[in-house]
């Protein structure tokens, strides 16, 4: 895993467009053989709060979507205490998400991995 690096919005949004620049073919990296984005440190983004997205263009099966995982650190976490912790924390990755975009993503799907991360996928819209 990559260290915690915190940054600003501003510039997050600078680099963004290199996160989303080439597709990732999921297959490769299940293989071993492509680097996953989350050991990329352009597809990385920290917030000083503790939250962490990874965002990648992805393809598998032929089918090429958005992808975001998103994760956060004890400190991070305990922010949400008294609300739905879940719910909070899917609304609080989406509107990040959105931010970094420059737009909502439409008809997001929402999982979570065996080991707790949470993964949002989306169709690019054509």
């Amino acid at each position: 895993m990559l260290p915690h690096e915190p940054e600003t919005m501003a510039k997050m949004k600078v680099r963004f467009s290199a996160a989303i620049a080439e597709t990732i073919d999921v297959d490769a990296v299940n293989a071993g053989k492509v680097e996953a984005p989350s050991k990329q440190r352009k597809h990385v983004f920290d917030f000083q709060d503790g939250m962490r997205l990874i965002f990648s263009i992805d393809k598998t099966d032929g089918i090429r979507f958005v992808h975001t995982s998103a994760s956060g650190s004890e400190s991070y976490f305990k922010t949400l205490v008294g609300e739905n912790i879940f719910n909070g924390f899917v609304e609080d990755a989406l509107l990040r998400m959105a931010a970094l975009l420059g737009k909502s993503p439409n008809n997001v799907a929402a999982y979570l991995s065996g080991r707790g991360v949470l993964h949002l996928v989306f169709k690019e819209e054509t």
